[in-house]
């Protein structure tokens, strides 16, 4: 390697190479051959961490190692330093690579975003240890960095096999995740109602991406634009966490939360709406101790009379409300609610005992 400016030229993975050497990794996780035991049972410990991020930053991990051994996989960024030669960049590799493999391949990564290693503690980290102090589950963090120094050590061809390892547990989890289903033969609305009250109860882990995975299902009933934005996106640049559109336009934002908001919660949301020129403003709110809006609504249509301002209360009021208006018979339309519930939830990238627990309770209150 030369050195430039006294700095050691880091290592750059060709992608074309990098994409063969998965497609490579993808035929031995597809065949029969016997892969490592050791490496299986890492990536699916891997899978089942809290932070979904571990699990592309592994795939990676082993992908640059089986292109190129002397990679330093402890590394994050391509940026050298004299002492490290060996650095890559993982984001782009992760970005421009495995992220694009996955949805033309369908095997899971679990994250559906193009740059899931851009962000915290990921995106300012030049190195997996510097994550250590902003991990919020410092367990979690330490299993990672014991794997990926035994990554480290492997040589191209043995990482290729811990890769294909990771790529079979990825395919069977997407394949696990697309045998669930929600059956709705003879379920009532009122059944529905009772499915959506029991699946978002106040105890339920990932309880805010549930409501917002919800409130979309609820939309999608009356249009085919619904679009739901990630949870604590920092390039909003409308108010609202779910949009309906109409030829590119925003003609109606919702707020969800999990959380009693107050009379001047509202108001903000419906002066923001208004200045945003989205006219329609949608204030649900499924919470413990929730006040009643209603009269507090009239008073904002009152003062705002550009824009139309709703509110929802709990989260069986917003979805009788859309199976009311949905166009489509009643059935037709619980049973579209049931599976888009199911795929909006896939999309927020909840875990599979979550996806499990929507088939559950749909069957449970069918049998009621």
């Amino acid at each position: 390697m030369k050195a430039e400016g006294g700095f050691a030229v880091a290592i750059s993975i060709d992608k074309q190479t990098a994409n063969q050497v998965l497609r490579a990794a993808l035929e031995l996780a597809r065949s029969d051959e016997r892969l490592p035991v050791e490496w299986t049972s890492h990536a699916r410990a891997i899978f089942d961490l809290d932070e979904k991020t571990w699990t592309p930053a592994f795939g990676t991990i082993l992908l640059a190692k089986a292109v190129d051994e002397k990679v330093d996989a402890l590394s994050l960024k391509s940026k050298a330093s004299p002492a490290n030669p060996y650095a890559y960049s993982a984001r782009g590799l992760c970005h421009g690579v495995l992220v694009p493999a996955a949805v033309e391949f369908g095997f899971s990564i679990r994250n559906t975003g193009r740059e899931p290693l851009n962000n915290s503690p990921f995106g300012s980290a030049s190195r997996i240890e510097d994550i250590g102090r902003r991990a919020l589950n410092r367990n979690n963090f330490l299993y990672f960095r014991d794997v990926s120094e035994r990554a480290n050590r492997l040589t191209s061809n043995d990482a290729l096999q811990a890769l294909a390892a990771f790529l079979q547990v990825g395919l069977s989890a997407a394949t696990a995740a697309k045998s669930i289903v929600a059956k709705t033969n003879g379920l009532t609305a009122e059944g529905a109602q009772v499915a959506v009250k029991d699946f978002l109860r106040l105890d339920a882990q990932d309880r805010p991406k549930r409501l917002q995975a919800f409130a979309a299902a609820c939309l999608d009933l009356l249009s085919a634009d619904v679009g739901s934005r990630r949870l604590n996106d920092p390039s909003r640049d409308l108010p609202g966490d779910v949009h309906v559109r109409i030829d590119g336009e925003v003609i109606l934002a919702m707020e969800v939360r999990g959380k009693a908001v107050t009379v001047a919660d509202l108001s903000t949301f419906a002066t923001a709406c208004d200045r945003s020129r989205v006219h329609r403003a949608v204030m649900f709110v499924d919470a413990a101790y929730q006040l009643n809006l209603d009269e507090h609504v009239q008073a904002q249509n009152q003062l705002i009379r550009t824009t139309q301002v709703t509110a929802f209360t709990a989260a069986p009021q917003l979805l009788a409300a859309a199976l009311v208006w949905a166009n489509a018979p009643l059935e037709s339309a619980i049973a579209s609610f049931s599976s888009r519930f199911l795929e909006r939830l896939q999309e927020i990238e909840l875990t599979l005992s979550t996806l499990q627990e929507w088939s559950r309770a749909v069957a449970v209150a069918r049998s009621r």
